[in-house]
């Protein structure tokens, strides 16, 4: 069923086919006809609101905020507007303004049942006696991280908000450990930044004692030097190699975040970026420092090529779980 032109249609129309769209799955021609009304109407509260839920249930949490920002200036008291901004900030690693924000509602004497769910995710809980032990991925990125990240959650593991790890990057930075280790509470497995970077294996081993600790690689440096150039210039896309100012305006998490990440990755400057030397050297200082820190405990860690054709034989031994002939599967590939 088309979207009817919204040109011949009245504002409250165009909204009710809009929601009947979205109600049926059609999101693109939901999509449509609410900014169709957002154009005729800005202040909308409604189909704001609900071109944000398109973003996010198509995973764009971010364009979501200001639709959600706006509807709820526009009707601060109702109470689904102030739940979608708290999830929103929540996906995108932002949790103490999650928590602030559920906060200033409760305040206002507004109520909805999901804050007490929100909260509790943001807070988490120790395994109980028994339970599976947590599970880190400490290798680099783009060494098949991704790819382990679906793995696992194949597996049965409750995988941490990989946003809110990323969000803790400064912390990381200062070498404060202490809402990343908040963070390990929430969930079975983690991935990512800041577990990919130099120092938080040592962190959350101290923090988390008998955990499984899975360090990924690549078959060469080269090849993981190569897939990280990529896989910039490919997110980034310009076309080219992105140069330092490239990633110093692209917003990811924020405008910056690339750079940074490259800065507190490998050290680098504006005239070292990309240098393959300085990169590959940190790689495998990297995989040196995590295969000497586990030396005396084999037992708790994995290496592991996730290319490899026996790769979810292996992850499945060492998680002490059935293998039943799965694959590894190969996500975000960008070489």
């Amino acid at each position: 069923m088309a979207a009817t032109a919204p040109q011949m249609l009245t504002v409250d129309a165009a909204f009710a086919q809009a929601m009947a769209h979205c109600q049926a799955g059609r999101m693109h021609e939901g999509e449509v006809l609410l900014r169709a009304v957002l154009q005729q109407q800005p202040d909308h509260a409604h189909a704001n609101h609900n071109l944000g839920m398109i973003a996010m249930r198509m995973g764009h949490p971010q364009p979501a905020q200001p639709l959600f920002e706006r509807a709820l200036a526009l009707m601060p008291q109702y109470a689904q507007f102030w739940l979608s901004l708290a999830e929103c900030r929540y996906l995108q690693g932002e949790w103490e303004a999650t928590t602030a924000l559920v906060d200033q509602a409760q305040a206002q004497g507004i109520a909805h049942p999901q804050f007490a769910r929100l909260r509790s995710a943001m807070l988490g809980d120790d395994a109980p006696a028994g339970a599976r032990r947590k599970v880190f991925c400490i290798g680099r990125n783009k060494t098949g991280t991704t790819s382990l990240e679906a793995a696992l959650a194949s597996l049965g593991y409750r995988m941490g908000l990989q946003a809110r790890g990323e969000m803790l990057s400064k912390d990381w930075a200062r070498r404060d450990f202490t809402r990343l280790l908040q963070l390990c509470r929430t969930a079975d497995a983690f991935q990512d930044t800041p577990f990919s970077r130099a120092h938080t294996y040592r962190a959350v081993d101290t923090g988390f004692p008998g955990s499984k600790f899975i360090l990924t690689v690549r078959n060469s440096a080269q090849e993981w030097y190569e897939s990280v150039v990529s896989f910039n210039t490919k997110i980034v896309n310009k076309g080219r190699v992105p140069t330092a100012e490239d990633l110093k305006a692209f917003d990811y998490r924020y405008k910056g975040y690339l750079w940074e990440a490259a800065q507190g990755n490998y050290g680098i400057d504006e005239t070292t970026l990309y240098d393959r030397d300085i990169y590959t050297a940190h790689y495998l200082e990297h995989n040196a420092q995590v295969a000497e820190h586990f030396r005396d405990r084999p037992g708790d860690l994995l290496v592991l090529n996730v290319s490899a054709p026996d790769a979810m034989k292996t992850l499945c031994a060492f998680l002490a779980i059935e293998y039943r002939g799965q694959q590894m599967p190969h996500m975000n590939k960008s070489r």
